[in-house]
């Protein structure tokens, strides 16, 4: 009659006592349990978790290096997992398939728990309940934080798809946006509304004289003085070319024509010097227009271009409302 085979322990307990999930937990608690587990080493690109696996474990990390991937094991890449962490054990207690993949980065070793064996050692152990508890808040701090992250970076590129690189304005996809709200809010509640539209008196001889180059610079100096005019609360945009777009939130016709001409006379004093040390200086015409009932954006804007026509060819370098006669 042969002797049994003595039950040989996977892991020693000083490596035990080294692992995150067990930090004081009683080895001999789990020492039963962990017979029942196995060590599995792996080699360096060795996918360990996968969507697409069928075999659900917990598996932690004794030494080596892991790495956590998003879209595949060549796609986006969240972390890195050091020997103590543990992986797979979402998949195990939601009894559903991972959500991203595990792939060895160094030559590691593993214990690997299989499912009905990780539940029953959370059963027999508060502590371990506690550690799994502390790694799983972690995780989601983490996770909230790549989310913010993320997020942000897509506000920012959203909000600079929405403005005019070179003046610093918001654009006319900015424009079809908070125009539609602002004019929404107004005639939903009969608020007061103004448009202007303004346009770079004779800005094609800026061009065929000093260069496109002087015309950025003006275009940036027009938008700057145009800035300084008005309220934070104003909505400015370049509309387009030399043109730029304005709406004024609860502003009667009589404070727009005194806004339209302090415009006008900043824009008319303002010295600009050019890179080849020229010094110009440039007018705007400005139409404007008040919102009423049945308004929509096109349609107000339509107004304030006409008026914008109407001062354009009775002289330029001067504002004039709707058809152009100012309020009194």
């Amino acid at each position: 009659m042969t002797a049994d085979k003595p039950e040989i322990m996977p892991i020693s307990r000083a490596e035990f006592n080294s692992l995150a999930l067990f930090q004081k937990v009683s080895f001999e608690s789990l020492a039963g349990y962990l017979l029942n587990c196995a060590i599995i080493k792996a080699s360096p690109h060795d996918v360990l978790i996968s969507p697409q696996a069928e075999k659900r474990r917990v598996l932690i990390l004794i030494d080596g290096l892991l790495e956590v991937r998003m879209n595949g094991p060549e796609g986006f890449y969240l972390d890195d997992v050091s020997p103590g962490a543990c992986v797979g054990e979402m998949s195990v207690f939601d009894n559903a398939d991972p959500s991203a993949w595990v792939i060895a980065k160094k030559p590691s070793r593993l214990l690997e728990i299989e499912p009905s064996i990780a539940l029953a050692m959370l059963n027999a152990s508060h502590d371990l309940c506690l550690n799994l508890l502390h790694i799983l808040s972690q995780r989601v701090r983490y996770s909230n934080k790549i989310v913010y992250a993320d997020q942000h970076h897509i506000r920012c590129i959203e909000e600079n798809a929405m403005v005019d690189s070179l003046t610093g304005l918001h654009n006319r996809r900015w424009l079809e946006e908070m125009y539609t709200r602002e004019m929404q809010r107004s005639n939903s509640g009969n608020f007061l509304l103004v448009a202007f539209m303004i346009d770079i008196d004779h800005f094609k001889n800026i061009n065929d004289n000093y260069g496109h180059l002087a015309g950025d610079q003006v275009l940036i100096s027009v938008a700057r003085a145009l800035v300084q005019c008005l309220r934070p609360s104003d909505m400015p945009v370049r509309f387009g070319g030399e043109e730029f777009s304005v709406f004024l939130p609860g502003t009667t016709p009589e404070n727009a024509a005194k806004v339209a001409e302090r415009i006008r006379t900043a824009i008319e004093k303002n010295s600009i010097s050019l890179q080849d040390g020229s010094i110009i200086s440039v007018t705007v015409s400005v139409g404007y227009a008040e919102r009423t009932d049945g308004d929509s954006v096109k349609s107000l804007l339509d107004k304030a271009d006409q008026a914008l026509y109407n001062a354009k060819n009775t002289g330029r370098n001067r504002t004039c409302f709707c058809l152009g006669t100012p309020p009194a």
